[in-house]
């Protein structure tokens, strides 16, 4: 391996990793504002409103269980992704929160007169799916060598390897 590969491979690595620090961060800060918004009485109103007209109303008549679901969801996956501890599992749960808001929220406003744009939680579901597969370099799991601990055969390790990197 010559050193134009070695950078770039590295440089992948670091780019990737700053991204799941990243979207870790932004996720963290929307399952905030859901505290907040609970906290403030307003989350089943806004849950109500983001799936009017599309009809959800199994979501609309629980929108308090599924605002508090989706927050602790956005907390917990923005956590793990933000420190690299769980990020697999953590990018998988954000990827399926926000194909599940998409879905919810009208696939973005498809079907609405002039509107071409497929929404930015699709764009988010497909990030957070790319992260999935990203390098687990730069944080927790990397920094106690969490991978190279739980090495050995049979598909136990291979499971926890999965859940903590």
């Amino acid at each position: 391996m010559n050193s134009s590969q070695y950078a770039t491979g590295r440089n992948a690595v670091i780019t990737l990793s700053g991204a799941r620090i990243l979207f870790g961060a932004i996720f963290l800060f929307d399952g905030m504002l859901k505290w907040v918004l609970l906290q403030q009485g307003l989350l089943v109103g806004v849950v109500q409103g983001s799936v009017t007209g599309y009809g959800a109303d199994f979501v609309s008549n629980n929108a308090l269980a599924f605002g508090v679901t989706v927050g602790v969801g956005e907390t917990l996956a923005g956590i793990a992704l933000l420190v690299g501890l769980f990020q697999k599992p953590a990018a998988l749960a954000a990827a399926g929160i926000m194909t599940f808001i998409w879905a919810y929220g009208g696939f973005g406003g498809w079907g609405m007169p002039g509107y071409t744009d497929p929404g930015g939680d699709l764009m988010l579901a497909l990030i957070f799916g790319v992260l999935v597969f990203a390098p687990t370099a730069y944080g927790l799991a990397s920094r106690f060598r969490l991978r190279e601990r739980l090495a050995g055969p049979g598909w136990g390790r291979k499971f926890l390897r999965f859940l903590v990197a």
